[in-house]
């Protein structure tokens, strides 16, 4: 009698288990994990706000409101003034005009709008990274439609890489240094 209740258990336990590895296979909600080393903690939430190229709201479905800063990277501001020692072409020179720069802003603002506004998305926090900003903003990967969106801004010429600790940082650069190669995006400024 004994030996019945165990197998019993012992079917319900694994069909459970299957069922649970079932349903995380069937997931459309996934994201590449080869990129990272470690574990990352994640959730997911709808676009609410694209505040300007590298900054969004996003709202979980219980209806709390977070300010994702993309960890990563910087596209040029629209608001403020820009500074052209952050933007270096591939030769070493500056991007001086300041015009263009703002130009750009507003262009990755438009590209962020587009590919995100009104989209639910995954956001992962990284595991080398600290989680807030200075401004109290949260600093994370958005993935929308399985892309990390931040990787495709600065593979599009919409943003530089924002120098500090996060695990994609190599991978970042390599894709900025392409697209400042090819031209691509604000990268394709011109002195003359």
């Amino acid at each position: 009698m004994n030996g019945d209740i165990i197998k019993k258990y012992a079917i319900i336990l694994i069909s459970a288990l299957l069922l649970t590895m079932i349903s995380g296979c069937l997931s459309d909600k996934e994201y590449n994990y080869n990129y990272y080393n470690t574990p990352n903690e994640q959730f997911e939430g709808k676009i609410v706000k694209v505040v300007d190229g590298d900054t969004v709201d996003v709202m979980l479905k219980n209806g709390t409101k977070y300010r994702i800063r993309l960890l990563g990277v910087d596209t040029p501001e629209t608001y403020i003034k820009n500074k052209p020692s952050e933007y270096i072409m591939g030769d070493g020179r500056p991007i001086t005009n300041i015009t263009y720069l703002k130009i750009w802003g507003k262009k990755a603002t438009k590209y962020a709008k587009n590919m995100l506004d009104n989209k639910t998305v995954i956001v992962v926090f990284d595991g080398k990274s600290q989680k807030k900003d200075r401004y109290g903003r949260y600093l994370a990967y958005i993935y929308v439609d399985n892309v990390n969106f931040n990787e495709e801004l600065v593979k599009n010429g919409y943003a530089r890489v924002y120098i500090s600790n996060f695990e994609l940082k190599s991978k970042f650069l390599e894709h900025e240094q392409k697209a400042k190669d090819s031209k691509i995006g604000l990268w394709n400024w011109s002195n003359n």
